[in-house]
């Protein structure tokens, strides 16, 4: 077994570990913060400590302003509910408005920075799409808004649509993260791993079990990318519930796969420096 396969080996290894990074699952916004935690291993390099450190700021920053909004938006909800009764409407509309801002806001910073930074490029432009449909959405609510004449039509927009119709939070940002991770464990299957597993075969050794947990885990992150990207695409579903916990247990499959794998690995790479040891002269 040369060296480049040991290399190889290495890398993948490290790659894994970074995959699994991405597996968690988000109910909130406020989970961005999971993506905080780098890998541990005494692999990881300068450039992902780096990387980690940018990602555990954007995170705290985007975290901090979203606490801020929510503390706006309990305000607004106040300043509605102990208005005059002449100012009610007003108070109302305030609110609808700033509900609607925020989420635009959320949405235009994660469709264009970390969010789906570790998309590949037709994952990233399909979870760009689902997003873009939520902010034009949002941006008819919007204007809508001035045109209520009734505090219940306000709260009607609010229930129905700019809550109701899009579910910012609770549907469409895990349903975007669960496509990222679920391309990104297909990105790696396909590439570093494939490489491996070709360079093993050429060596000689048998790869049947490393290749049928990874074909499973590769079924798995399809049929989990595929639930993802289906709730994207309608995050007002009201089965969002239930779809993302069937997208999730996808996820976790192939997860486990791809553990699995990782363990097959391992045991390979045991096997060639066995036989390396063996094959070496002893020194006299």
């Amino acid at each position: 077994m040369t060296r480049s396969i040991f290399k190889t080996v290495g890398s993948v290894s490290l790659g894994l570990v970074l995959a699994f990074g991405l597996l968690a699952y988000p109910t909130t916004v406020r989970v961005l913060a999971e993506d905080t935690e780098s890998s541990s291993t005494t692999e990881q390099t300068e450039a992902q400590k780096k990387e980690a450190e940018l990602k555990k700021t954007t995170a705290e920053n985007l975290r901090e302003q979203v606490k801020k909004e929510r503390e706006a938006r309990k305000a607004a909800l106040e300043t509605a509910k102990n208005a005059r009764e002449d100012k009610k409407l007003e108070s109302s509309k305030e609110l609808a408005e700033k509900l609607t801002e925020e989420r635009l806001e959320l949405l235009k910073k994660l469709r264009d920075g970390e969010y789906t930074k570790k998309c590949r490029a037709a994952a990233k432009a399909e979870a760009t799409t689902a997003i873009n449909a939520v902010i034009a959405r949002l941006e008819q609510d919007l204007a809508a808004v001035p045109s209520n004449t009734t505090v219940d039509q306000v709260r009607s927009q609010i229930k129905n649509g700019i809550i109701g119709k899009n579910h910012v939070y609770v549907a469409l940002l895990p349903a975007v993260r669960g496509m990222c991770a679920s391309d990104r464990i297909i990105g790696l299957i396909d590439g570093k791993l494939k490489t491996l597993v070709d360079r093993l075969k050429a060596d000689g050794l048998d790869t049947t079990t490393l290749e049928g947990l990874l074909a499973q885990a590769k079924t798995s992150a399809q049929a989990a990318y595929d639930a993802y990207k289906k709730i994207a695409n309608d995050p007002g579903a009201s089965s969002y519930k239930t779809d993302l916990a069937a997208a999730k247990a996808k996820l976790k499959e192939a997860k486990t796969s791809l553990s699995a794998a990782r363990d097959e690995i391992d045991k390979l790479k045991e096997l060639t420096s066995s036989e390396d040891e063996s094959s070496t002269p002893t020194s006299r």
